[in-house]
């Protein structure tokens, strides 16, 4: 019959086990360990690229993108409220001044306009009605005023006469009393004629100013309607190419609606955006190096920044320094370089995958058939070269490609 084992028993068994554990995991790390100092590591010489540090001139720099466009670009819109009906040019299609480019339907705007000039010949004509009515109501109130005036004159010598007699003992106090009353009505009446007159004349002006009013805007709406009849013929007015156009046939177009682009593309700009936490780089006059491909710089200066921040982004222009290049073409996407300093005479190695940015790091450097790591500092940078200001001197051969799976060691063989 079996025993059953005490607990005494099984925590010694227990212990036993844990301590071959342990003893057999610091063996496997000892281990290791002692591999690490026998196995040196090592690299195919055809798994990375060096460079040699030289002296040189080095223009820092902050990266932006930019889009080639055209210095000049007149864009031509529908004059009208209308459908396209004929297309004369395409896009790509060179064109000179006065070369029709588009038509549009223009018999709804000259309907239009037909009813708009009856409209202002008919106010014209209320004008003059109400212009010869209030004539002739001054020409009454006038001749009312004269002879409101005679009968005043009249009124005067009468109570002149009466007077008299009164002297001479042949008239009566009542009489004068009267002829005075009949006297003073008759000027009251007389100022109020004029004073009807004054304001007749007034109102007829006012009247007058506001109907011609009307008629200088209803002859205006008539020229501008016209004028954009004029255009519904849509031309170019100089040189250029043609880069955009809406050549749907039939498409209902509103007024101010884009139809055409017409470039001059003999002359170029580009049109930068950077982060908004390099806003203070930025400044009017500031240069910019463009590179429209691998061989291929230009050169030109910031004229204007936007003030507002967009997703994170500010706006710029440059213009070209050398406005024509056979690369250049409308809404070529290139890189941009936005110049922030210039140093001379300063250890430079070329950019490459091995720089990350920073003011200190480690690199390699080949030294008798190896890779050995140093502690470099750097200073400004740009797209080409990076300055070098601690740790390198000058025809050091050094490491530009990506060397992060091999940065934990001091040493690395170079393997053929």
């Amino acid at each position: 019959m079996d025993r059953a084992i005490s607990d005494s028993v099984k925590r010694k068994r227990k212990r036993k086990l844990i301590t071959r554990i342990a003893i057999a995991c610091l063996v496997f790390f000892t281990l290791i360990v002692s591999l690490r100092n026998v196995i040196k590591p090592s690299i195919k010489v055809e798994d990375f690229y060096t460079e040699r540090t030289k002296k040189g001139n080095i223009q820092a720099s902050v990266s932006a993108s930019g889009t080639v466009v055209p210095e000049f670009e007149e864009i031509i819109s529908s004059p009208i409220s209308s459908r396209i009906i004929k297309i004369n040019q395409n896009t790509g299609d060179e064109v000179t001044n006065g070369d029709t480019i588009l038509l549009l339907d223009t018999k709804s705007a000259i309907v239009s306009l037909e009813k708009m000039k009856d409209e202002l010949a008919m106010k014209k004509n209320n004008v003059n009605k109400l212009k010869l009515q209030l004539e002739k109501s001054l020409i009454d109130l006038r001749t009312q005023h004269q002879i409101k005036k005679l009968h005043v004159e009249n009124m005067e010598t009468e109570l002149k006469e009466e007077r008299y007699l009164n002297e001479i003992g042949g008239g009566t106090k009542e009489k004068i009393e009267k002829a005075e009353l009949n006297f003073r009505i008759a000027g009251l009446e007389l100022q109020q004629i004029e004073q009807t007159i004054i304001n007749s004349e007034k109102s007829m002006e006012a009247d007058m100013y506001g109907l011609n009013y009307e008629i200088s805007i209803g002859q205006k709406n008539v020229n501008e309607l016209q004028e954009k009849l004029n255009r519904s013929s849509i031309t170019a007015d100089k040189k250029g190419v043609i880069t955009w156009i809406n050549s749907e046939i039939g498409k209902t177009v509103s007024a101010g609606e884009e139809l055409v682009k017409i470039a001059n593309l003999q002359s170029y700009r580009v049109e930068g955006v950077i982060s908004d936490m390099h806003a203070v780089k930025l400044a009017i006059e500031g240069k910019a190096v463009i590179r429209l491909d691998e061989n291929t710089d230009m050169t030109g200066k910031i004229v204007s920044i936007s003030p507002s921040v967009e997703a994170n982004t500010i706006q710029f222009k440059v213009k070209l320094d050398k406005k024509i290049h056979p690369l250049l073409r409308p809404n070529l996407k290139v890189d941009l370089f936005v110049i922030t300093s210039f140093k001379e005479n300063v250890i430079l190695v070329k950019n490459g995958a091995f720089y990350k940015g920073g003011t200190k790091q480690n690199v390699f450097v080949v030294q008798n058939d190896k890779l050995k790591r140093k502690d470099v500092e750097f200073g400004v940078s740009n797209f080409d070269y990076v300055e070098i200001t601690n740790g390198l001197s000058t025809d050091e051969e050094v490491v530009i490609s990506d060397m992060s799976d091999y940065e934990r060691y001091e040493e690395i063989g170079i393997r053929n």
